[in-house]
């Protein structure tokens, strides 16, 4: 178990943050506006820590999330298919957030980005939620599967 001393630094600086901007120093992994722009996601690498934030636009966020990077679920595309996809899932308590993104590799022109995140307590969905066209930061590789790998070659 991770002690709140070595996320709550994070945590307040990711709370401070405006919307749609990580931390500073932090590296962007999913971020969008949704709902049409009255809302945004925001997926942040700072360190050993993901972070989930989710609110208003303009407003502090109604969530936030820091993870070690080893407790945050990912599962990293597989090599194969049309499309080019990862997600990864934050937890909390018996609600998880699970972030996607997939890239269209065959649609013609720029290749179409999709990205958005869903709700789920158990096995029941609470909330699907599509990024809003154009307003996507994501892209493969996602930097999260480099930072598990080396926080469990560092626990070796």
């Amino acid at each position: 178990m991770t002690s709140i001393f070595k996320i709550a630094p994070i945590f307040a600086v990711f709370i401070a943050a405006p919307a749609l901007s990580c931390p500073q120093g932090a590296t962007p992994l999913v971020s969008c506006s949704l709902k049409s722009g009255s809302a945004y996601l925001e997926t942040c690498l700072l360190g050993n820590f993901a972070t989930y934030a989710y609110g208003k636009t303009g407003q502090r966020p109604d969530l936030a999330l820091a993870r070690p990077v080893q407790e945050v679920e990912m599962t990293p595309w597989p090599g194969v298919g049309r499309s080019i996809w990862e997600d990864f899932q934050f937890r909390n308590g018996d609600v998880s957030y699970r972030v996607f993104y997939s890239i269209d590799r065959f649609s013609e022109g720029e290749p179409a980005l999709t990205a958005g995140v869903m709700v789920e307590k158990g096995e029941e969905t609470l909330a699907e939620l599509d990024c809003d066209p154009g307003t996507i930061d994501a892209g493969y590789p996602l930097p999260l599967w480099d930072a598990q790998e080396l926080a469990a070659q560092a626990r070796n």
